[in-house]
């Protein structure tokens, strides 16, 4: 059986199956479509406000979330249309189309989908993008366990990506993190008008509670570190003894974005390592460098692999000024960088930054 934090299979098929009387109360707009309104009602005392636009906001949230991992249902169930249906009625509900029957049906064909899913990855995968066209049935009832049509997706399609990862509890924090950043203001607010996630002992249940913490509990300021060095820049660049090193170039990682930092180590280890992973077609060169700034824990290592930063990883806004450079350093196994490498490329198809540079 499947992990889910509902108890019941009406639970896991979520408001495809749920009792005509718990609908939501709606302030019909016939218009076109006949199920389009402008406000959610009211329903009872504790009720929460919720208007059709934002319930279009939580349903473009969560297919934008279960659609990273469409993938994996796919490579496993090749023959099998269901979790993209429910993804795609999904898109057509975010984007002004109506609650309509065949929105529920594409929700619960993807949850059998994932009950028929030859492996444990592609089953969180397809429900993943049944709970993505469910979002849309999102009732107004101050009840923690409406929070699942929130936030269900995402729960979901980390479970997904840890399980098809070697189950890598790093790549699920990713997924979350993710799944934070790309929630809107309205779906923030709308989350926030509910009560916190149910506390459960199954790994979506807890994958959930870490996403709506993640969320709601902002993450403190980070602290400048207390590190004296020295300090090594790994790169394939050529430059001089008093050169300033400054932000703004493209990552040796994930998509190669402009980066907003520039990364420094005070590891032996770590500098020839991002040397040997640098773009460029120079030879990977070391750095002994001086930041001309605070530096701060790097979030890549600290926050998603190793706590208390043991890797002594950093990053700053502010320029690095080359000291000189380090002739005699070894670098890493080849076989290490291209595994690296390979890796970052899997990610990426996953939708997750392997350089989070935020």
């Amino acid at each position: 059986m499947f992990e889910h934090p509902c108890k019941t299979l009406d639970d896991v098929i979520g408001i495809c199956v749920t009792p005509v009387s718990h609908e939501p109360r709606v302030a019909q707009d016939l218009g076109s479509h006949g199920d389009t309104c402008d406000t959610v009602a009211m329903g009872r005392t504790g009720d929460v406000e919720l208007t059709m636009e934002e319930l279009r906001q939580v349903t473009a949230h969560a297919e934008a979330c279960a659609r990273t991992t469409l993938s994996i249902a796919e490579q496993a169930a090749p023959g099998d249309p269901r979790p993209a249906a429910a993804l795609d009625a999904a898109v057509s509900f975010a984007q002004g189309g109506p609650r309509s029957t065949a929105l529920r049906l594409a929700a619960a064909d993807a949850h059998r989908a994932g009950r028929e899913a030859p492996n444990d990855a592609a089953r969180h995968a397809a429900i993943a993008a049944g709970d993505a066209a469910a979002s849309a049935y999102l009732h107004p009832l101050a009840d923690a366990a409406q929070v699942r049509h929130i936030l269900g997706a995402a729960a979901h399609a980390a479970r997904a990506a840890e399980l098809a990862r070697g189950d890598d509890p790093v790549v699920a924090e990713y997924m979350l993190y993710g799944a934070a950043r790309r929630m809107a203001p309205a779906v923030r607010d709308v989350l926030g008008r509910y009560p916190r996630a149910a506390s459960g002992r199954t790994r979506v249940a807890v994958l959930m509670a870490r996403l709506d913490s993640l969320i709601r509990d902002p993450a403190p300021d980070p602290q400048p570190a207390d590190d004296p060095g020295p300090f090594f820049h790994g790169t394939k660049a050529d430059v001089q003894v008093g050169d300033l090193l400054t932000p703004g170039w493209g990552t040796n990682y994930g998509s190669g974005k402009r980066s907003q930092h520039i990364y420094l180590t005070a590891s032996e280890f770590g500098a020839p390592l991002a040397a040997a992973l640098a773009v460029g077609d120079g030879p990977p060169r070391v750095y002994r460098v001086e930041p001309l700034g605070p530096i701060y824990d790097d979030p890549n290592v600290t926050d998603k692999k190793f706590p208390g930063n043991p890797t002594r990883s950093y990053r700053t806004t502010q320029p690095l000024r080359v000291v000189e450079e380090v002739g005699d350093f070894s670098l890493p196994d080849p076989a290490l960088v291209e595994r690296m490498r390979a890796n970052a490329a899997e990610l990426r198809a996953l939708g997750i930054e392997a350089m989070d540079d935020v």
